[in-house]
């Protein structure tokens, strides 16, 4: 069966059975005709085609984690915030059971855990149709200590242009089937443009708050989801969703930060 993925895991350590199940679970969209490609790539794995990174490259990185297992990645956006992708913790979860780490390379061990007092998905999110896929996580204690600082946000309706290269980082499998890397990874992606991004992918899914970036074999994945897409140092877009086995064949998908949908939820509940 061919079919595309919004991008987070269940476990620690995923594989192909499990993972699918949490995959279809999130993501209704069936591509019929779309000629995805079935057969995996032959070089090996990666964020996708990304590098092992230092989270004092990119402090602003968290771990969303449920149970204590990571499932999704978040951003640091204030002192008291973290953001990341509706469908993380979609429907609203027990927030007793969801923690952040931040100011760690390792996703097992070492910098800080946030317990999370509030989460407040966007009043507009669609779970069908994966639009206005963000989320909030007011934390308990003040996201502060070694390797954490806050990124900056895209400004309200201002864009990059296409060809412009982004940094996603995150925790998410370096292959499909696979388990997900011990240490945080970044790949650099292109911005696609709109229009050309709306072409490759059936008519209306991709809508005025996503964003596209990614290039063959270059992309995030599973496991990446609510993660940060960054610019010169802001943020411009949460990793949404993608092709199944995450080749980035077909463009993969951010919700946009700039959007006014987005930007206005964040501001109004964040402040930021």
């Amino acid at each position: 069966m061919k079919f595309l993925v919004v991008l987070s895991v269940c476990l620690a350590v995923a594989t192909a059975g499990p993972a699918e199940d949490i995959w279809l679970k999130y993501n209704r969209r069936m591509p019929g005709g779309v000629n995805l490609r079935e057969d995996p790539p032959s070089s090996g794995g990666r964020i996708v085609g990304g590098v092992e990174t230092d989270i004092m490259n990119v402090p602003y990185q968290l771990s969303l984690r449920e149970y204590g297992s990571h499932i999704c990645g978040g951003s640091v956006i204030s002192e008291q915030w973290a953001l990341s992708a509706a469908h993380c913790v979609y429907p609203m979860p027990d927030v007793e059971t969801f923690t952040l780490r931040g100011g760690s390379t390792s996703r097992l061990e070492g910098g800080y855990i946030f317990e999370v007092a509030e989460i407040v998905i966007h009043p507009q999110y669609d779970p069908y149709n994966i639009e206005n896929d963000a989320a909030l996580l007011r934390t308990v204690e003040p996201l502060v200590g070694y390797f954490i600082s806050p990124i900056a946000l895209m400004p309200l309706n201002e864009d990059m242009p296409a060809g412009t290269r982004a940094v996603v980082s995150g925790w998410g499998l370096m292959s499909v089937p696979g388990s997900l890397p011990v240490n945080l990874r970044m790949v650099s992606v292109p911005i696609i443009d709109q229009d050309q991004c709306a072409q490759a992918w059936p008519t209306g899914w991709i809508t005025d708050d996503m964003i596209c970036a990614s290039e063959p074999l270059r992309s995030s994945c599973n496991g990446d989801s609510g993660g940060p897409l960054v610019v010169g140092g802001r943020q411009i877009g949460i990793v949404s969703w993608g092709q199944y086995g995450c080749w980035a064949d077909f463009p993969t998908v951010f919700a946009r930060v700039s959007n006014s949908r987005i930007r206005n939820f964040i501001s109004e509940v964040a402040g930021v």
